[in-house]
């Protein structure tokens, strides 16, 4: 049937009612679209007991997080093309029985190795096929306003899901285990796969059949993100721009302490083969292949202003809601489940603006352009009230009443940025959404991944320094256990993630006298809550960025024009 066809069973472009099959194949992926929302943002309240239970590290963790943000990131632009060349739904399948299989050894991963390979491997590689597949089905099988409103709900069930997420996964840990919200993915996902096939079949035909597929091109995408996601990763540890500690290889120190960290170095090689990347597609482009994507998409400029307003709107909240339960757990010593029930103003902030503003947009009594401007102002407003509350000269011990307003404003923002889907999406003629689609999704996860690591490095940097300003300029610590606590510091920086009780058991299990315990501890707490309020004002300072960017979408909705 040919795509006129399937606008008239599914609504045209006049915005009629949707068909049967609009829920035979909209539901399923907006229940999967959910899980996956969910399972990124779920385990930030559960960072203490997945510690405790696989006997790691904060730092180990978080690398998990980070990691499978990378992975989804690195290869969702080679996963839109796999789904563009041999069907949407047949890849949406497939990812999601490789991301069933990944939440499963992850549920039941005994050790940090296994859950690397359950969770930052298989299922980022089963979110990378699945995600594109998921929007580029909608967006083939609706059209006109049925399209605007699916692509718009389905973000806002995302950002529930995103938001629920520390809720219902705090829930889950405190009476239960974290392995269990990873057993609920393997569940869910099977059961979507199930209700897929009541969805009749409406794919396109495959994109340029007979053409090889662009490899050379799927490495150099992959690299180059990979690189730049990884230098940020390092940053925590080695410093932004002086080394903090040798870096080796393979027994060799390729950085010295004191010297250049690695990580400018890394991520300028990152951005040098994504400069290649883009000559290579170019390439292809110039002799009649196929390439992996159509930069020239990019040309659009509600595609290239929309997809950086998106990543912006995944770095900045995901980068301060991964500093707020750390602040709760450290510092409040609050358990997964009261950490939970403290980001539930994120919630509700999120439910109470998305769908008024989707049927804003809807209406055109909002665009796109304003939505995304003003999510940028209430995340920016959000991350000051909360930052203020992490000042420690200012006295104020945050409790998680105190946080409310800043985590309703976070997430009141976070509802309004539930539109920009609709706007790249729809922006896109027909053969090229799997272009667009890569592009904006790579960009997603991107942001997800250096908000994450952004918002760890600076906590990590400012707490370094500020740890050693505040021994240095003790009058109670000998010069032998300042440099003692400054070296155990710099090796276990993950001392973040313990309570004072915990920094003080620590130090009285290794013999450390009294009066000089206590001052560890002070100097720890102190640096603790400044490095987690330099954190959350770096956010701020990125959302006044993300601002400007949304300021660059036109007024009015431009659309690329079809490639020949």
């Amino acid at each position: 049937m040919g795509r006129r066809g399937r606008q008239r069973r599914t609504g045209g472009p006049a915005g009629d009612g949707p068909g049967p099959e609009f829920g035979a194949l909209f539901l399923p992926l907006a229940l999967e679209n959910l899980l996956l929302t969910y399972t990124s943002t779920a385990m930030n309240v559960a960072l203490s007991a997945i510690v405790r239970d696989l006997h790691t590290t904060l730092t180990g963790v978080q690398s998990a997080i980070s990691l499978y943000s990378l992975v989804v990131a690195a290869s969702l632009i080679a996963a839109s093309k796999i789904g563009a060349r041999h069907g949407y739904r047949r890849t949406f399948v497939f990812g999601a029985g490789v991301f069933a299989v990944g939440t499963l050894v992850t549920a039941l991963a005994p050790n940090i190795t296994f859950m690397l390979v359950g969770w930052s491997l298989l299922q980022g590689i089963g979110v990378a096929l699945m995600l594109p597949a998921l929007l580029s089905l909608l967006t083939e099988a609706l059209s006109g306003a049925t399209r605007t409103r699916a692509l718009s709900a389905l973000g806002t069930i995302g950002g529930i899901g995103a938001a629920a997420g520390p809720l219902l996964g705090g829930f889950i840990t405190h009476y239960s285990s974290w392995r269990v919200s990873f057993l609920m993915g393997t569940v869910v996902t099977v059961a979507v796969v199930l209700l897929m096939r009541r969805a009749a079949e409406h794919e396109p035909p495959p994109a340029r059949p007979g053409q090889p597929f662009d490899v050379p091109g799927a490495l150099l995408s992959a690299t180059g993100v990979g690189l730049l996601v990884v230098a940020i990763l390092l940053a925590g540890r080695y410093g932004l721009l002086r080394a903090r500690q040798d870096s080796e290889v393979l027994g060799h120190t390729l950085f010295h302490r004191g010297g250049l960290s690695p990580v400018p170095v890394l991520a300028g090689t990152g951005l040098v083969v994504l400069v290649v990347f883009a000559v290579w597609e170019r390439h292809l482009v110039e002799r009649g292949k196929d390439p992996l994507v159509r930069l020239s998409v990019l040309r659009n400029r509600t595609v290239r202003a929309g997809t950086q307003t998106q990543a912006m709107q995944y770095l900045v909240p995901n980068g301060a809601l991964f500093l707020v339960p750390v602040f709760l757990q450290t510092t409040l010593g609050l358990d997964a489940l009261r950490c939970g029930i403290t980001l539930l103003p994120t919630t509700l902030g999120l439910v109470l603006t998305a769908a008024p503003a989707a049927r804003l947009v809807a209406a055109r009594r909002m665009t796109h352009r304003a939505a995304q401007m003003w999510s940028f102002v209430f995340i920016l407003a959000g991350c000051v009230v909360v930052a203020a509350l992490f000042d420690p000269r200012r006295g104020t011990t945050a409790t998680g009443l105190a946080l409310a307003p800043g985590l309703f404003l976070i997430g009141m923002g976070q509802g309004l940025a539930t539109t920009v889907t609709d706007l790249i999406q729809s922006a896109a003629p027909p053969d090229e959404v799997s272009d667009v689609t890569g592009l904006s999704r790579s960009g997603t996860y991107l942001g997800s991944s250096l908000g994450v690591a952004l918002a760890g490095a600076v906590m990590t940097t400012t707490l370094l320094y500020s740890f050693e300003s505040g021994a240095d300029g003790s009058t109670v610590l000998t010069s032998a256990q300042k440099e003692l606590t400054k070296e155990a510091l710099e090796k276990q920086v993950q001392v973040t993630a313990a309570t004072d009780e915990a920094v003080r058991a620590k130090l009285e299990a290794r013999g450390v006298p009294g009066g000089a315990s206590q001052e560890v501890v002070r100097i720890n707490a102190y640096a603790r809550e400044r490095a987690l309020t330099v954190g959350v004002v770096c956010m701020a300072a990125l959302a006044a960025v993300g601002y400007l960017v949304a300021a660059r979408i036109p007024r009015v909705r431009t659309r690329a024009p079809r490639t020949p």
